[in-house]
């Protein structure tokens, strides 16, 4: 009995070490957590050159240049290693890759200086070099920002808060009573 149960720790400890665990970085990646987004456009880690990307940099810039009047703003990332000269060098390339389809010369792309998308921590988890390596494109990226913001139109200000003395149907409706008000404007205020 002894003997089955040490058979079966040693095929545990096997079978552990052969499969391994994943990692945390091969979890957030298969789970889509560190993936990257349309239309955020990705650079070589140390470059101005883009990186291989699930789609191609120009329909980036046309989706873009098509939407350029929901955009509110225009930002770029790297990472913590890389120099800020880099980034303007990678400002001018995006400019002129976003002028072939829109003039840009309104357009202010805001550095975010030393912060990072990912952390550095996150990114020494990586457990290869392809990982390490998308992780730190992932950290040097331009992204844009589009909010929108809902403007709930107000009711009509008509004659029911505001009555008018020349007005006929506000003198027949009794508007100005104290009894009328009480009852319509502060439920018209409640809505």
């Amino acid at each position: 009995m002894q003997s089955f149960a040490k058979w079966i720790l040693i095929i545990l400890f096997i079978s552990t070490g052969l499969k391994g665990q994943n990692t945390e970085i091969e979890i957030r990646l298969s789970n889509g957590e560190l993936k990257m987004n349309f239309p955020s456009i990705y650079f070589k880690h140390n470059s101005i050159d883009y990186t291989t990307m699930p789609y191609t940099v120009d329909s980036c810039f046309k989706y873009i240049a098509l939407h350029i009047n929901d955009i509110n703003d225009f930002v770029i990332w790297r990472d913590s290693l890389e120099t800020e000269k880099l980034t303007s060098q990678r400002i001018k390339k995006l400019k002129t890759g976003l002028n072939k389809y829109k003039e840009t010369r309104n357009i202010y792309i805001e550095s975010m200086g030393k912060a990072q998308k990912i952390s550095r921590q996150t990114i020494n988890k990586g457990n290869n070099n392809e990982q390490i390596q998308y992780l730190l494109s992932l950290n040097s990226v331009f992204d844009i920002a589009k909010t929108r913001v809902l403007i709930e139109k107000s009711p009509k200000q008509g004659h029911v808060n505001n009555p008018r003395l020349w007005c006929l149907n506000c003198w027949r409706n009794h508007r100005f009573s104290k009894d009328y008000r009480r009852l319509h404007v502060t439920n018209a205020t409640k809505r």
